[in-house]
């Protein structure tokens, strides 16, 4: 072999050995930024979502146990609301999530007929109406 050949070898040897390490380098680049995206996301997870999520629930259970029926009923179909925007709109994989539920609670009326309604029990307004055990037996024809 020639020297030529000898300085082409070892130009080729060195260009390969670039190639070879800018891709590895790359590679790692990659595999840094994507780590941090998903460890973002995953962050953005808990404190947009499964932390709120969780008080919400928790908050609804405590209006349940404290038979306060109606306002866990509005309290549960603001949590819906709120999912619903958060599932179909803008909101999927970034800004509040449902991070924004204790305010949507905060503007539910507590002070209203929504405390100590029995479950299964009669609308807001509406009179209940006596069962048949309840009345007195009267003749027939007359009147009450």
């Amino acid at each position: 072999m020639n020297l030529h050949g000898l300085i082409f070898d070892h130009s080729m040897k060195r260009i390969l050995l670039a190639v070879i390490v800018t891709a590895l380098l790359t590679w790692v680049a990659f595999s840094v930024i994507y780590s941090t995206r998903r460890a973002i996301e995953h962050f953005w997870l808990v404190s947009a979502i499964k932390a709120p999520g969780g008080i919400a629930i928790a908050e609804i259970q405590g209006d349940m146990n404290a038979g306060r029926y109606n306002l866990a009923k509005a309290k549960l179909q603001a949590f819906l609301d709120t999912w619903k925007r958060f599932e179909g709109g803008s909101d999927s994989f970034s800004g509040p999530g449902i991070g924004d539920i204790g305010v949507v609670f905060s503007k539910i009326d507590t002070n209203g007929p929504m405390n100590n309604a029995e479950p299964g029990g009669p609308a807001e307004g509406s009179q209940p109406v006596p069962s048949e055990t309840n009345r007195t037996s009267s003749a027939p024809g007359s009147r009450r």
